[in-house]
């Protein structure tokens, strides 16, 4: 039954059909409100104003929100400059280990050198040494003989590949005896030279000879180009104590290696290999501190980009956006006023299709009413028209209205283009029971 315009409607049952009163309502609305509390900064739109989803309506003054965005970013620039100081470090710390390390290889092979016992073709090579010392003071006798006679070109080229050949002899030692140089390096107990010992004595002394003999050999070429003079006749001579010299020192040598090392040279090479060893353990604890304090750095970097996401979120809580695409239908607040957070400010509701929501429907006709149900719409001010409708849902939890416990039934209308709806319009519905 439809009852009257104007005339209070108790929802009632006739036959099929459960009768009731209730109001047109957009099918899309929302009340918006801030989650946060603050002074209105602006306001972007008015009643009637037609929005798009993520359109701004409304801004709190963003001022604290936007200085806490700043020291967020300058937080996290920060803590990027400290992470890569910290990964720095570790570079450092990783190369560091590689120099510690090879200098604990150099200290360990140079004590096993000097530990060691003399090997069989050491010893040989040492004594063939010895023998061809012995052949060259025994050549530089002869040269000292001939040292009368003038010299002929043969004699000078010969005497002139003998420079070049002594000439080549030092600088190879030379270069072999600076990197015996070289390899000494400093630690927190003072400077350590790993190849000191046997192996920088031998070479100094084989230096040594070298440079005699590259200063006997340019005396002989001299002497042979100014032909046969004492000048001649002492180079020759010269030439005879090099030789000797170098027999001295290839004997020596051989002698050296034959008694070994002493305990002096063995604890000398094991200080070196000890120190190496806390160069290594050093190393390795700067690795891990400096690993340690990367994953810091990195902790720190996370931090401060949650910090920063956290900043921005707080920024943009400062704006009241549409929910959907609508039309403002009111604004609670102007510029200047406050803002409590949770309080409604703005209502914006989406005028494309309407539903009705009954008022009086009470607890004995809602157990005959379901969703889906076919529902005939009239309203109030449109008294020709009858709409058609469903239900689309039924409350769970009752209201009370003028003392009775009604339950609000929803109705999507049908085919509302066109029509003059208004929201609040009064409607009077035919529900289909089941």
């Amino acid at each position: 039954m439809i009852a009257s315009p104007g005339t209070a409607v108790q929802a009632q049952a006739s036959s099929n059909i459960i009768s009731a009163e209730g109001q047109v309502v957009p099918q899309e609305q929302i009340a918006l409100a801030f989650q946060i509390g603050g002074t209105v900064e602006a306001v972007f739109v008015a009643e009637g104003d037609a929005v798009q989803a993520g359109d701004p309506l409304l801004q709190l003054d963003p001022a604290a929100a936007e200085l806490g965005l700043r020291q967020a970013q300058a937080r996290l620039a920060t803590a990027q400059s400290g992470l890569a100081a910290a990964q720095n470090e570790q570079t450092l710390a990783e190369a560091t280990i590689q120099t510690t390390q090879a200098r604990l290889d150099v200290a360990q092979a140079n004590l096993a050198l000097v530990e060691a016992e003399p090997q069989p073709e050491q010893i040989a090579a040492a004594a063939s040494r010895v023998a061809a010392a012995e052949a060259a003071v025994t050549q530089a006798i002869g040269s000292r003989d001939a040292a009368l006679d003038i010299a002929d070109a043969s004699d000078i080229l010969a005497a002139e590949a003998a420079v070049a050949a002594a000439q080549a002899d030092v600088q190879q030692l030379e270069q072999a005896y600076q990197e015996i140089l070289d390899s000494c390096f400093d630690t927190p107990q003072g400077e350590v030279c790993p190849l000191f010992g046997p192996v920088e004595e031998q070479t100094r002394q084989q230096l040594d000879a070298a440079r005699l003999n590259q200063e006997a050999a340019q005396a002989a070429l001299e002497a042979l180009q100014n032909g046969a003079t004492p000048a001649q006749q002492q180079a020759a001579n010269a030439q005879i104590g090099v030789a000797q010299a170098n027999l001295a020192i290839a004997q020596a040598q051989l002698d050296l290696l034959l008694a070994g090392a002493t305990p002096e040279q063995i604890r000398l090479a094991e200080v070196a290999v000890e120190q190496a060893q806390v160069g290594v353990q050093q190393a390795e604890v700067r690795i891990d501190q400096a690993v340690a304090a990367v994953a810091v750095a990195e902790t720190a970097v996370s931090l401060a980009e949650a910090a920063i996401e956290s900043a921005e979120l707080a920024l943009e809580r400062t704006f009241l956006r549409a929910a959907f695409d609508g039309t403002v239908v009111s604004v609670a607040l102007n510029e200047g006023e406050l803002a409590a957070p949770g309080f409604p400010v703005v209502t914006l509701a989406n005028f494309g299709a309407w539903q009705i929501e009954t008022i009086d429907l009470t607890e004995l006709d809602v157990a005959l009413v379901a969703a889906g149900a076919p529902v005939t719409v009239r309203v109030d001010a449109l008294p020709d028209v009858e709409l058609g409708g469903v239900v689309t849902a039924v409350a769970l939890v009752p209201n009370l209205s003028r003392g009775d416990v009604v339950y609000t039934v929803t109705i999507d209308l049908l085919e509302t283009a066109d029509l003059p709806l208004r929201w609040g319009m009064t409607a009077f519905v035919d529900i289909a029971s089941q």
